[in-house]
């Protein structure tokens, strides 16, 4: 079914009719910059105060003595010593309404001592494709159940015609990494280590 009118999707998505796939550019400098940010702004010590003076009122006291335990091991930290090593993109749930990217962080931040941790964060990072939901329903109705059964959505990063998606960070969960040698790449790779082996 031939499109009637010209659809504007939001800012940085367009459709392919080509290959049935809407196309959404994103650009990797502005998903490190969030990330970077949510990562500082996590452990500003205004934050960290703010958390444990609400998990004091909330949890039981074993659970928050493991959380104090845990707290320790990047214990007065600066983050403006904050540096994002690498980043990897874990994982994309794409549905008619947005998606998410779970991205893996890692990053080193030192201590107020000048010893430096290095660290792993998991973020999910979510966009609203459409930007107006109505948006969603013109193109309903240019393609009718063809929307529905044929077409795809396509990330695409750091396209030249990059604009911009406005990102949101819903979920952000903290983890010990460790760097692994891997002598045929002849380079290290992060990797998270999992809680009972922090």
């Amino acid at each position: 079914m031939p499109i009637k009118k010209h659809i504007d999707l939001n800012l940085g998505s367009f459709l392919n009719l080509a290959d049935k796939k809407i196309v959404v550019n994103l650009a990797s400098e502005d998903i490190l910059n969030i990330i970077t940010q949510e990562l500082k702004t996590r452990y500003s010590p205004e934050t960290q105060k703010l958390l444990l003076e609400e998990s004091s009122q909330l949890l039981p006291d074993f659970v928050l003595q493991e959380l104090l335990k845990r707290q320790e091991q990047v214990v007065n930290v600066n983050p403006d010593t904050l540096i994002v090593v690498n980043l990897r993109i874990a994982g994309v749930e794409v549905d008619d309404l947005g998606f998410d990217l779970n991205v893996e962080a890692y990053f080193v931040i030192a201590d107020t001592s000048g010893q430096n941790h290095f660290r792993a964060n998991k973020i999910v990072l979510w966009s609203n494709i459409w930007g107006d939901e109505e948006l969603l329903f013109d193109l309903e109705d240019e393609l009718g159940e063809q929307f529905w059964t044929n077409y795809q959505i396509q990330l695409l990063f750091d396209e030249k015609e990059q604009q911009i998606i406005e990102l949101e960070v819903s979920l952000t969960d903290d983890y010990a990494a460790r760097l692994e040698f891997d002598p045929s790449l002849k380079r290290f790779s992060p990797s998270i280590v999992p809680p009972e082996f922090a």
